[in-house]
């Protein structure tokens, strides 16, 4: 049950960080959308990112992806279009996050925030 309540609580940090910087501007960390690739759906993955550094996600592939947080769905890039980059957003928790696309369940991805 603690592990529930850390996730909960991991999640609303992310939708906090999410709302105080909802994006844009240059991301300091592009993470690479390439297709419907299980595990290898991202690039790199698993990434690393300190606190405070923006993520944006491009789609270098010809289908529209996300990449959304799994545990609470509190990050989500939206729908990026093929060619499209996602808004950046800002890593305010410290953690390992697991994330998906919301079309292609099978797309995973991680991001690690450290300190």
């Amino acid at each position: 049950m603690r592990a529930r309540h850390w996730s909960i609580l991991a999640g609303v940090l992310m939708a906090a960080a999410i709302a105080a910087n909802p994006g844009g501007g240059t991301p300091d960390v592009t993470i690479n959308i390439v297709g419907d690739n299980g595990t290898s759906s991202y690039n790199p993955s698993p990434d690393t990112v300190t606190v405070g550094q923006t993520v944006a996600w491009h789609n270098g592939n010809g289908t529209t992806h996300t990449a959304t947080f799994a545990g609470t769905g509190a990050f989500s890039t939206g729908n990026v279009g093929a060619g499209s980059r996602s808004a950046a957003i800002q890593m305010n928790t410290q953690g390992s996050f697991t994330y998906h696309c919301l079309i292609h369940p099978g797309m995973t991805g991680t991001l690690v925030v450290k300190p």
